[in-house]
């Protein structure tokens, strides 16, 4: 009977020790990058909104919530902050773990919705929209940007100037 209840038992001990293996494996550890590519397809959404829509609010809603989010990524806290001054020249900023420069969406829908303002002759809606993209992306990576808002904002004070004449 003892070597009967002492099979049993090795039995069981070998059971639980292979359910214990494969369960660690059977349910996978979800990973951050899910969440990350979520975010990224919101973003990439609200993009191609801004880009196909025809009207210039609803394309407003779009340049400002990407603006929001071009500003939030830009004002990320840096390593600066943490390191002593002498280690700063030595460590890199992490790179940002979008597949997008979320600065350059934001202006490419910016002009895309004061072009939209313009043409339905909202041109307080447009000059905004162009002196944002001048306000937050002078001096960023995205300088044809600023470079196509000012030609349409100058092109847009000439046009206003003429038609108070």
């Amino acid at each position: 009977m003892s070597k009967k209840r002492e099979l049993k038992l090795s039995l069981l001990a070998i059971m639980v020790m292979a359910f214990s293996a494969v369960g660690c494996q059977s349910n996978p550890v979800t990973t951050a990058v899910r969440y990350d590519n979520v975010r990224f397809m919101d973003l990439w959404n609200t993009y191609t909104h801004c880009l196909s829509s025809e009207q210039a609010h609803a394309a407003m809603l779009d340049s400002t919530k990407l603006y929001e989010v071009s500003l939030a990524q830009s004002q990320r806290s840096s390593l600066k902050t943490f390191l002593p001054p002498q280690l700063n020249n030595m460590v890199a900023q992490p790179s940002s773990r979008l597949a997008v420069d979320v600065h350059a969406m934001a202006a490419s829908c910016s002009l895309h919705t004061g072009d939209l303002a313009l043409s339905v002759g909202e041109h307080d809606l447009a000059r905004d929209q162009f002196r944002q993209i001048l306000n937050g992306h002078a001096q960023s990576d995205s300088s044809y940007y600023a470079v196509q808002a000012q030609a349409r904002l100058a092109a847009l004070e000439l046009t206003l100037q003429a038609s108070l004449q």
